[in-house]
């Protein structure tokens, strides 16, 4: 009898052991569940956050480096369909705030290089008055001219020259 019992007993203890090995982590009590220690927590949120926030601010970067002002010929005037991409800009300065921007003029290889270094940076300057009148401080903001020696397009025709007349938007973030 002796025998019998403790033999059930074994049984049952070894079904015990096995049933609770076997639980899904989920089904178990919270309370039985390990907690990691605060700290651990609390030092891992900030740092995902902050990577989050670091590559938003990335992309948004990247997304308006691929966006130029451009320009009639001979002409510095902003045109009003633009007003849209300085909005943009101007917004992404006032949310990174420690970004600044290299405005940089460009012109078409028309012209000698003294003007078209001239037209450029006007151009330059136009687009840094429009960013200042929407909030930026002018202290973040470059305005240079490249003339006509970084041509985005080659050919030696309108559609070229239409290309090469613009302002780009370079950021950069400290």
């Amino acid at each position: 009898m002796r025998t019998l019992l403790a033999a059930t007993a074994i049984c049952i203890s070894l079904a015990a052991c096995q049933t609770t090995s076997t639980l899904p982590q989920a089904s178990k009590p919270e309370a039985a569940r390990p907690m990691p220690p605060a700290h651990a927590a609390a030092s891992t949120a900030p740092v995902s956050q902050a990577e989050t926030e670091a590559q938003r601010l990335e992309k948004m970067r990247a997304v308006l480096a691929n966006k130029s002002i451009y320009f009639d010929y001979d002409n510095f005037s902003l045109k009003p369909q633009y007003q849209d991409i300085v909005q943009q800009n101007a917004d992404f300065m006032k949310q990174a705030t420690k970004d600044t921007v290299v405005l940089q003029g460009n012109a078409d290889e028309r012209g000698s290089k003294e003007y078209n270094l001239a037209l450029g940076q006007k151009r330059a300057e136009t687009v840094r008055k429009a960013l200042s009148l929407m909030g930026v401080p002018d202290a973040r903001i470059e305005a240079v001219s490249f003339g006509a020696e970084k041509p985005r397009a080659t050919c030696h025709e309108e559609k070229c020259w239409q290309e090469n007349r613009r302002v780009d938007f370079v950021h950069k973030s400290n």
